[in-house]
């Protein structure tokens, strides 16, 4: 599997989730046309800017949120709002299309930006893919367990599950399974990995033939992780 940084068609759908899930303000209104998504994985609030206009103010850490683009290519910045260096990146926005960018924290501290559309996991006719993203940077180590359509039982996401300044890597890979539910479950490491019946923070991800879907894991306002498909 390879993460291509360009942008994709990207179909949204809505999971099923329970404890620390927040749809707010997911899917926005683009009115059918060229959208973009902004997932907010810095630790601070960031503003968005397309071709020199605000399109987003003061984005919190955390959330996610889309705005309606025209068709064509646009420069999207990334800035924080409380002041520092900002950071630019191209976008080619198509009707019916919806790319996802992420404002991250780099190595030495500094906003960055990641392209989370994949362009090359491809689905077989009665398969279905997943893929979590530890996108919190104020979280350290997580342990991330799931299940899957043909295995119930708990198996590890991968050990150690630290923070993905660049979630765009093959540390993120699709995991495949058959139709049906997936469900993932998060612990802050160690204190509370109590067991998989005591896991707070978790999402049921029911897929159905040919479909992929990416599970992001964002810092939680007053503490603490929370799930979110996209």
């Amino acid at each position: 599997m390879r993460v291509a940084k360009i942008l994709i068609t990207f179909a949204v759908f809505a999971g099923v989730a329970s404890c620390d899930v927040s749809t707010t303000g997911l899917f926005g209104t683009t009115g059918g046309g060229p959208g973009l998504r902004i997932v907010n994985a810095y630790n601070a609030p960031v503003d968005v800017v397309i071709d020199g206009n605000v399109a987003l103010s003061a984005l919190g850490a955390g959330e996610i949120n889309t705005t309606a683009m025209a068709a064509g290519n646009h420069t999207l910045k990334l800035r924080p709002t409380a002041g520092g260096t900002s950071i630019s990146q191209s976008v080619t926005a198509a009707v019916g299309t919806l790319s996802t960018i992420a404002a991250t924290l780099d190595a030495g501290g500094a906003l960055s930006a990641a392209v989370l559309d994949d362009t090359n996991s491809v689905v077989p006719s009665g398969a279905t893919k997943l893929r979590v993203l530890h996108l919190a940077p104020n979280a350290g180590t997580l342990q991330v367990y799931r299940t899957q359509p043909d295995y119930q039982t708990p198996v590890s996401w991968q050990f150690p599950f630290d923070y993905e300044a660049d979630p765009t890597d093959l540390s993120a890979p699709f995991y495949q399974s058959t139709v049906g539910s997936w469900e993932v479950r998060v612990w802050q490491s160690p204190a509370d990995a109590s067991g998989w019946d005591t896991a707070t923070t978790r999402i049921t991800v029911p897929l159905v033939s040919g479909e992929k879907a990416t599970i992001v894991i964002l810092d939680k306002t007053g503490g603490g992780v929370r799930v979110q498909k996209i």
